[in-house]
Formats: structure tokens, sequence, C-alpha cells
């Protein structure tokens, strides 16, 4: 009996493959949906309805045919998400940025063959009513998995567009962009189960859509309760709005140095305590040369301001840090940040002694790593920071919370993203973060975008890419989320289970066991 319900289960094992246009046209259909919804269109109703086809056709495929779709929709999603590498590395390895951003999507893609999988090995040739569960939870830890380590990439995550849906972007308090990745895969999920899945996924898809209705009609009623300290601190930002090109030339650096000068002067005519210089405004060693730190120094005391300035700090040979200084008004050094997530191939070079003997990789700077969150005082207030690319790491935003900051820091140059629409996707990061730490955001972009946004993720300031000026606004204390208490071990453990529930599905089945009250 057992050698029979084994072999009606080997029977049962080999799925059907769906025909390969229908699963070429899945793979092709939903990166562009996808980039339909992120900037700089910004249609992220879109994301709610984008991963459908995918889902579909991955639980009614082979495990092998989900594999290869799999992973040339995850090529293609990160081609069209990540478009703008091109232009922000083209400067470091020419014509090979296109290599590069291609090299780059197939890694991230694999994250999302996997979870394709994952989908068909639960699916079996039916979109059943567990896949409804199951196979958004395994889109959310394949995202998790994708975005996490030094190598990880954490933009073109699914929550992110919730940046422009503000019904939904209070959700973030609660789990940060996870929870909302997750919520926005469940919403395809249940969709895929009512549009093509069995009798029961579509009642189970049905009920999941309500669910989900109901939560953000209550999330959506908890941003006008976030209750957060009366703005009383006047911060500005000042954007010097100076071109790749010309930042690094030794030529303009006085004339760089007399813009943020003029730039702070004019904040502190307004009003503004604290002034944020961003990412590498001062292309020098401040620490190291006591000329340039007299300078900065008396530029602040001259305007009353306590002055937190991007630049570059060499304490010894062995390396040089992507640093946040700050100033205060009595011109003393307040104190300094040292960026700790550096960007690959750019900032440094991973496997350094194989790879920087090639020509390819020689441009590649030689910054290092700082020792993690480390907070600065100004104006009464303790500042966590995140510089550019590490801004985009939400565990490390929440590190920096969690530290003690009162108000958060965003220093960047997105100057190498151009026109693209690298630098939109970049600020939403920032709108994401505020929201999800509760946390006000002082955003100060070289070229643009410029923000100043509220721990609900209402922006109250901001000025735009390739304009010169000052970001004036009021400021004050955040609040403590939930997801600054409980992180998202608790969504991980949840979705996980779900995965697994989905395998003990599947294993059951192979031995011939049947449901009494359909098919799950």
């Amino acid at each position: 009996m057992t050698d029979a319900l084994a072999a009606r289960g080997i029977a049962e094992e080999k799925t059907p493959a769906v025909a390969w246009p229908l699963s070429l046209a899945a793979s092709v259909a939903a990166p562009l949906l996808l980039g339909l919804a992120f900037p700089l269109v910004n249609a992220g109703l879109l994301a709610f309805i984008a991963l459908v086809p995918l889902f579909l056709v991955w639980a009614k495929s082979s495990w092998k045919q989900a594999l290869w779709f799999g992973w040339l929709a995850g090529i293609l999603m990160f081609v069209v998400l990540f478009h703008w590498m091109i232009h922000s590395i083209g400067d470091f390895i020419g014509s090979w940025s296109w290599l590069a951003l291609v090299l780059l999507s197939m890694l991230e893609g694999a994250c999302i063959a996997l979870v394709a999988v994952v989908t068909a090995l639960i699916g079996r040739g039916q979109f059943r009513a567990i896949c409804v569960v199951a196979v958004p939870a395994a889109w959310l830890l394949g995202e998790t998995l994708r975005t996490r380590g030094s190598l990880g990439v954490p933009f073109g995550e699914l929550g992110l567009v919730a940046a422009h849906l503000p019904w939904l972007l209070p959700i973030a308090s609660y789990g940060g962009v996870y929870l909302l990745t997750g919520m926005i895969a469940l919403a395809n999920g249940a969709l895929a189960g009512i549009i093509g899945g069995t009798p029961l996924a579509r009642r189970i898809g049905a009920i999941v859509l309500v669910a989900l209705a109901i939560v953000i009609a209550a999330g959506a009623g908890a941003r006008h309760r976030i209750v957060f300290e009366r703005p009383t601190l006047r911060v500005a930002v000042a954007q010097g709005n100076i071109s790749q090109r010309e930042k690094w030339s030794p030529s303009i650096f006085e004339r760089t140095l007399a813009i943020y000068s003029g730039l702070t002067h004019e904040a502190a005519g307004r009003g503004a305590r604290v002034v944020v210089w961003p990412e590498t405004a001062v292309t020098s060693y401040p620490l190291q040369e006591p000329w340039l730190l007299a300078r900065l120094a008396s530029l602040a005391a001259r305007n009353k301001v306590w002055l937190m300035a991007g630049t570059i700090d060499r304490p010894s040979a062995e390396g040089y840090y992507n640093a946040m200084l700050e100033i205060t008004p009595s011109g003393s050094v307040g104190g300094v940040y040292h960026k700790k997530y550096l960007v690959p191939f750019a900032e440094y070079l991973p496997l350094n002694n194989l790879l920087r003997p090639l020509p390819l990789f020689d441009a590649a700077s030689r910054f290092v790593s700082g020792p993690g969150p480390h907070l600065l005082s100004a104006a009464g207030m303790a500042w966590g920071t995140l510089i550019c690319y590490e801004s985009a790491f939400a565990p490390y935003a929440r590190a920096t919370a969690n530290a003690g900051a009162d108000a958060i820091i965003v220093a960047t140059d997105d100057a190498w993203f151009g026109g693209t629409s690298g630098p939109y996707q970049h600020a939403d990061v920032a709108v994401i973060g505020a929201v999800s730490t509760g946390r006000w955001i002082v955003r100060g972009a070289d070229t643009g975008i410029s923000d100043i946004i509220a721990p609900d993720g209402s922006i109250v300031a901001s000025l735009g890419l390739d304009h010169q000026g000052v970001v004036v606004g009021d400021i004050g204390r955040g609040v403590v989320t939930p997801y600054d208490r409980f992180g998202i071990a608790w969504l991980l453990v949840l979705a996980l289970a779900a995965v697994v529930a989905g395998m003990w599905r599947r294993s059951q089945r192979a031995v011939g066991w049947r449901s009494r009250r359909g098919t799950w």
C-alpha cells in the first residue's frame, strides 16, 4: 500500500510545464509593471498586481521551468529598477557599467529564482489555497535575503512604493519596509488565488483581500494619531548643487567653500540653529588640516550655528573615512561620524587583494568602514547620521534610532545618479525611514533632493534636483515606534512558518494524502 501511494505521489510530482510563451510574457510584464510603480512614474498601485502573473505561472510550472523563468524575471526586474547604475558608476568603469548592471541583476535575480522554485514546489501545477499566503511569504523572505549583508542592494524593495501612497505609509511604523513588502505581496497572492486558483484558493483570496483592506484602513487612520514633540528647533540644509565633474577638482575648492559658506549665512539669517552640509561637501581633510578646520570653526562661530559638514577623515595612513563632522557654535569640534556601509566597487573593493591589480577595478576608492552608529550632540538633541548608501539599509536606520537618536541626518551626494530615477528612489527611502523609526529626518543632497521629513512621512520642506539653495524647517524629537521596539523577527518567523506549511502540505500530497475540505 505504501509503495502504491509513493508511486502515486511520484506520478503527481510530474507537473506539466506551462507553455513557454506564457511564462515569457509573465517574466516581461511583471518587471515593466514594477518599473511603472516606482519613480519616475510612481504608479504605486501597479505593485499590487505586478506579481500576479508571476505567481500564477510559477505555481503551475515545473520547478526547473520556474527556476529559469523566475531568474529571467528577476534579471529584467533589476535591470529596470537599477538602470541608474549605468550612470552612477559609468565614471569609474565606462562602458563596462552595462556589464556590471547585468551581473548585479543576475545576482539579485537569483533570489527571485529561489522564490519561483519554492512557488512551483508548493503549487505543483495549481495555485492552491496555501499559495495565497505561502508564496507572498516566500517573496518577503527572498527580498529580505537579497538586501542584507555588505553586498546586499536595498533598493527596489516592493514596500518602497508606499512613499507615494499616504493611506499605506503608516503601516511602516509597525514593521518597516518589510511589512509593507509583505502586505503588497500578500495582495498579489490573494488576487492570484481569485483569478487563477483552485475553488478554495478563490475563497481564501477573497478573505485575505478583505482583511488587508481592513488593516490598511486602520493604518491610514493611525497616521493622524501619530503624536510627536512639537517642532521647536529650526534646522537647515545647504544644497550647493556642485556637479560631480567639478566637485573633486582642486581648482574649484575655494568656490565650493564660498558657496556653502554663503548658504550657511543665509540659513542662519532665517533662524536655523543647525545647518547640514551634504556628503563630502568638503572634499578634503579638515581634521588633519588645521587651516581648513579653523575656517569651518570660524564660519560656525560667526553664524552661531551647529555645522554638520560632510567631509573626509584620515586619522591614519591605513585608510580614510567618509565622514560627518560637527562644529559647535563656539568653534570647537563636537564630534565625527564615520560611514559604516560603503558602496562596493565604488567606495571600497571586495576581494581587494585579488581584484585590485585588474585595471577594471583600479578606479575603486579605498575608504574604510566605520564602527557603526555614533550619535552627535547639537542644540540639545542627539543626532544619528546615515551617509548616502547606508541610509537604504533599514536595519541600520533602526539601530541608529535605538542608539538614542532624537533625529536623523541623511547626508548624500546623488549627483552620481544624474537625471535618472535614482535620486527619487533614494529620497523615497528616507520617507519610509522617517515613518519606520518615528524620527524627523533631515536629508541633505549635494544636487538634490534635500528634504525635511516628519515622523509621519510628510515632507515639510524640500528642494529639488539641480537647484542651489537652502531648505529650512522646524523639527523636534521623534517617537518610538513598534518597529523600533520589536523589529521584524516576528514577521520573518510568520513568513517562514507559512513557507514551511506550504512545503509540508506538498510532502503530504507526495504520499497521496487528501484534505476532505478542498484542495490546499
